[in-house]
């Protein structure tokens, strides 16, 4: 059984047909790896710079700008063997989810972050690259009008002066190849208008994602929620008994009563997808069974 899921960011509905165009492209380059017999790492991480080079999704090229003006990324990978890399916060690198398995697979180190992230992918010969994209310089004014204009934010409110939120996407896939090998990604630009230097979940495993042998997890939405509810993990845990898509509704359940709006996309070990959200939307796409699948909103039924 092979399959691959990827999310366009839970509250991610605008430009739906842009979306689409960018999610079903990724999960074929995907797809077609796994049919070929290719494994589920390079799988996933195909499909992310995918999605990281389409401007629509907020990873890599088209990132959110912090207050500043400057974009700052985190991306992270990890595989049901428990292997793991990210990068927090780095700057001028077109795929970071590129770099993030440069750090599983040629450091002894987990996460690296800004500077020296971003130095680690220049001597892996990573050219330097403007993420910023005139589109997001725009919402970046809008954000920073509201501000001006005294709005409160409901996600920080003892920031709501400096940290309009503006949306929560994240983009992550997840695979399974014909091994049983599970591999996920998380790649994101973070909040518009967040402070520089700040860290969401994508890089925090256990919270942005998680692999392990009863699956794979990523997770969309209000990081720091995410990070304090241990998402992915959670998550996770429940697939030892439970079957993928049950185990992302009984995680979201559990998060809307502790005021976490996210989004999550999973497989399990047996191959099967489960998708969901709690905020107004998330665009994804699915291939299972060579049949795609696209949606947005909560999941149907697999």
């Amino acid at each position: 059984m092979i399959a691959i899921v990827a999310n366009g960011g839970a509250g991610g509905l605008m430009f739906p047909a842009r979306r689409k165009k960018g999610l079903v492209a990724a999960v074929e380059v995907g797809y077609e790896i796994l049919k070929q017999g290719g494994s589920a790492l390079d799988a996933v991480v195909e499909a992310t710079v995918v999605l990281e080079d389409t401007p629509i999704f907020n990873a890599g090229f088209g990132s959110s700008p912090n207050i500043d003006g400057e974009v700052e990324m985190d991306a992270s990978i990890m595989t049901s063997e428990r292997e793991c890399g990210a990068v927090a916060a780095i700057k001028n690198i077109k795929n970071p989810i590129r770099v993030a398995r440069l750090v599983m697979e040629k450091t002894d180190h987990i996460i690296l972050g800004g500077e020296g992230a971003y130095n680690f992918a220049r001597k892996m010969g990573f050219p330097k690259f403007n993420c910023l994209t005139r589109e997001k310089k725009r919402l970046l004014k809008l954000a920073l009008a509201k501000v001006r204009k005294g709005r409160p934010n409901r996600y920080f409110p003892r920031l709501g002066k400096l940290l309009p939120l503006y949306d929560l996407h994240t983009v992550g896939v997840v695979a399974i190849d014909r091994k049983g090998r599970i591999a996920v990604t998380n790649s994101t630009g973070g909040i518009n208008a967040k402070l520089p230097g700040r860290i969401g979940d994508t890089p925090v495993f256990g919270a942005g994602l998680y692999a392990g042998r009863y699956g794979g997890v990523t997770a969309t939405g209000h990081g720091e929620e995410i990070i304090r509810l241990c998402m992915s993990k959670v998550c996770l845990d429940m697939m030892r008994r439970l079957p993928c898509q049950q185990a992302v509704d009984k995680t979201l359940s559990y998060a809307k009563r502790n005021r976490a709006e996210c989004g999550l996309i999973g497989i399990d070990r047996q191959g099967r997808i489960g998708v969901g959200t709690n905020s107004k939307g998330m665009s994804w796409a699915a291939i299972r069974n060579h049949r795609l699948l696209t949606f947005s909103g909560t999941a149907p039924n697999f």
